[in-house]
């Protein structure tokens, strides 16, 4: 096991915080849930921050609109790790390993190659194997070392913001469900794990606007919720898995918001509202992190848009996952 460095007197009371851990399939609100709980002055919006080691490799912006690099608030998580491991991640980003993280846009061909995927591709179907075994048997089997290895790395890491940022609820959209299930059995009193779901008309109008097949955009949501659902449901302990819907969030964001400040034990800021009135340093996720002065904006564009062949063809492919998220026919 590796840490930062902290004595342990002090390493104990940085576990204080929460972390909230969101798991989502691609274009359901995750990054809209990031900052919105972001807004929160105890909360610290980190994205997807498995890809942190590309964010730096090809030198992209931190949501703060400098470049990762060089965010003054990143700066000093870098300099935790560069003093108590004597990794400098602005000269090896990927010295410190988190979870696997496969992108698909804005690639660092230098790092993801077909080797690199090869050596992914196992360790999933690993975890994937490994999930279907009787609990029993499943304590048993490890995880691979990298991606054990990569779960301390993240707890570390989230003590270092909580010190570093002065915050009591990390959120980290990830997304990815078997690391949500790996940390919190690992660390119970800490993590808390939240599902956001979409109706799945809106994700299929979503990748078919930009250009996706029909099979294609509907195949990962649908796969998304196929694995998760069960695997979160049999692993986490209710009290600590809430469910929400992006449509929720975007309709009522008050209600939404103080359910979601209950779950991680924070009063509800009706500043988290506006978008726009703080800065967070998320790394990762869509665009949206840009642009927060679009504010929460429900799309439901599918209602008028979604007819004919296409809405008969998510029918007869996603309709009874749709029905399983608590979505209905129109």
């Amino acid at each position: 096991m590796t840490n930062l460095g902290f004595d342990q007197e002090r390493k104990n009371a940085q576990d204080n915080f929460r972390v909230l851990y969101i798991c989502s399939a691609a274009r359901c609100g995750s990054t809209l849930t990031d900052m919105f709980m972001g807004g929160h002055s105890q909360a610290a919006s980190l994205g997807e921050i498995n890809y942190i080691g590309k964010a730096i490799s090809i030198n992209e912006e931190c949501s703060c609109g400098d470049k990762l690099y060089a965010c003054a608030q990143w700066r000093k998580i870098f300099n935790v790790i560069r003093s108590s491991r004597g990794i400098d991640m602005t000269e090896d980003p990927y010295a410190f390993r988190l979870w696997d993280a496969v992108a698909h846009n804005k690639i660092d061909h230098q790092q993801q190659t077909r080797a690199h995927l090869a050596a992914v591709t196992l360790r999933k179907i690993w975890m994937e194997g490994r999930n279907h075994l009787p609990s029993n048997l499943r304590k048993c089997l490890p995880i691979p070392p990298t991606l054990s290895n990569a779960l301390y790395n993240k707890m570390d890491l989230y003590r270092a913001i909580s010190h570093c940022w002065g915050k009591s609820v990390i959120v980290d959209s990830s997304k990815d469900f078997r690391e949500a299930v790996e940390l919190y059995q690992r660390w119970p009193d800490v993590i808390k794990v939240l599902l956001v779901t979409r109706d799945g008309r809106g994700v299929y109008l979503s990748r078919r606007s930009s250009g996706r097949s029909q099979s294609e955009s509907v195949s990962g949501w649908l796969k998304y919720y196929r694995r998760a659902l069960p695997l979160l449901e049999k692993y986490i302990d209710p009290c600590n898995l809430l469910k929400i819907r992006y449509e929720d969030l975007a309709s009522d964001p008050e209600k939404i918001g103080r359910t979601l400040c209950d779950f991680v034990d924070i009063s509800f800021e009706p500043l988290m509202l506006d978008l726009a009135q703080s800065t967070r340093h998320l790394v990762g996720g869509n665009n949206t992190r840009y642009f927060p002065k679009k504010g929460i904006r429900l799309d439901e564009r599918w209602q008028t848009d979604l007819h004919g062949a296409e809405l008969d063809f998510f029918e007869r492919v996603g309709r009874d996952m749709n029905h399983r998220l608590g979505y209905i026919a129109r």
